[in-house]
């Protein structure tokens, strides 16, 4: 084996990148070792963006990132949070075509992916449902955000904020492909204000995290803020293409006292989609299918996803009968009127908790009541579990993420 690649070490470099690029970031790692010309080569943006290029046309070169929650000890009960990286070798759903890799988050960085659990309440965790793009995820709790590459383990914990008072934290992630720079974006609220006895409720203030200057800015909001309401980016969703997607709603900005803010029905307007360009760094928002909005409409859980290289909206609703899951893809995306067109509609699935990924474009990642993850196909109407499971089965999370090799901690380059 070493024969062989200290042959392919003396190759040209048109014929080394092609092979190279085909291959995971794991083997990669271990052939930087091979040869000082090879570490350069890997380490080189250009061909960074090129084994990222081969990685997304590769459906074999993406993971499922797993935050689930295990018992640690049968007798005592007690628990902890596992963070497993499930990788897939073919098509198939099954515990024999896949490896599953528990990982920590180094203790030399200050924190911990191992839950503390006082009882039964949880009272730290860190979030990874910020935000991923090209194999990095962004993770968050109420003190910190850390970027994280688990096919490289690379951490990256972010410096404070430069608005440290506010009391909530919206957190979003994605890339800049006009500088070529990784954003994490983090919408924050400050307290409330008396205004001649009303209640007036702050817009948003942003700030935005830059990978290349390792330091945050705030910018100005001006789409998020009304004559009489607040637009409120809340549950990340997806970045694609330079767009970063929220889940949001729009709210009053004014009310006669905090009683009526608890009491009042129409505090929340509407929910929306909440979009941000990272290139220019503005927000605009997206209005939810029309038939999302009628009375009788119930919903929940609703995602922002990408559906065969569309952006679509998916999740668990009833209009007028039993539960369904459905999907509506956009149309007209980047014209001033959005509007929808209805794909399908899945019955509820028997046995299963929550939906967790549209992982294909035919299969969705599911959790099932007794804490198994499957993966449930809308043609065939199958159910395939693995044996990965969750003490509580509706705090799972998964994100699903690119095996790429891009650094989080080396200086970025244009």
């Amino acid at each position: 084996m070493q024969a062989k690649v200290r042959e392919l070490s003396k190759l040209s470099e048109e014929m080394v990148v092609p092979i190279l690029s085909r291959l995971s970031p794991k083997s990669l790692m271990r052939f930087k070792c091979v040869h000082k010309s090879w570490y350069n080569l890997i380490d080189n943006p250009s061909f960074v963006d090129k084994h990222i290029m081969t990685s997304e046309s590769n459906k074999h070169s993406t993971s499922i990132l797993c935050k689930r929650f295990i018992l640690r000890d049968v007798s005592t009960e007690e628990k902890e949070i596992v963070y497993s990286l499930i990788t897939f070798y073919n098509d198939n759903f099954d515990d024999e075509h896949i490896t599953v890799e528990d990982i920590d988050i180094p203790t030399s960085m200050g924190l911990t992916t191992r839950g503390q659990f006082i009882g039964n309440e949880l009272q730290a965790v860190f979030l990874i449902d910020k935000g991923h793009c090209q194999g990095i995820i962004c993770l968050s709790d109420a003190w910190n955000t850390i970027l994280w590459n688990p096919a490289i383990k690379e951490f990256k914990v972010l410096p404070q904020s430069c608005i440290p008072d506010a009391n909530m934290n919206y957190v979003g992630f994605g890339y800049d492909p006009k500088s070529k720079d990784y954003k994490v974006v983090s919408i924050r609220q400050d307290d409330l204000a008396n205004e001649d006895a009303r209640i007036i409720i702050y817009p948003p203030r942003v700030e935005i995290y830059s990978l290349r200057t390792n330091s945050w800015r705030e910018i100005r909001t001006d789409n998020l803020e009304r004559e009489v309401t607040n637009i409120w980016p809340e549950s990340f969703q997806l970045y694609y293409k330079g767009v970063c997607y929220w889940m949001g709603r729009e709210q009053r900005k004014e009310f006669l006292s905090l009683y009526a803010i608890v009491e009042c029905e129409d505090e929340w307007l509407r929910h929306m989609i909440i979009i941000f360009d990272t290139s220019n760094e503005v927000f605009d928002h997206i209005l939810l299918p029309y038939s999302l909005y009628d009375q009788e409409a119930q919903y929940s859980d609703m995602h922002t996803i990408v559906w065969k290289e569309t952006i679509a909206l998916f999740g668990l609703y009833r209009i007028g009968g039993p539960d369904a899951y459905g999907l509506w893809v956009m149309d007209n995306l980047g014209s001033v009127k959005v509007s929808w067109t209805k794909q399908f509609t899945v019955e509820g699935v028997e046995g299963i908790k929550k939906d967790l990924e549209f992982w294909k474009s035919d299969e969705i990642l599911m959790i099932g009541t007794d804490g198994r993850i499957a993966s449930y196909n809308i043609s065939t109407k199958k159910v395939n579990y693995l044996s990965i499971d969750s003490v509580y089965p509706e705090n799972t999370e998964t994100v699903i993420c690119l095996n790429s090799i891009v650094s989080i901690n080396r200086k970025q380059q244009n």
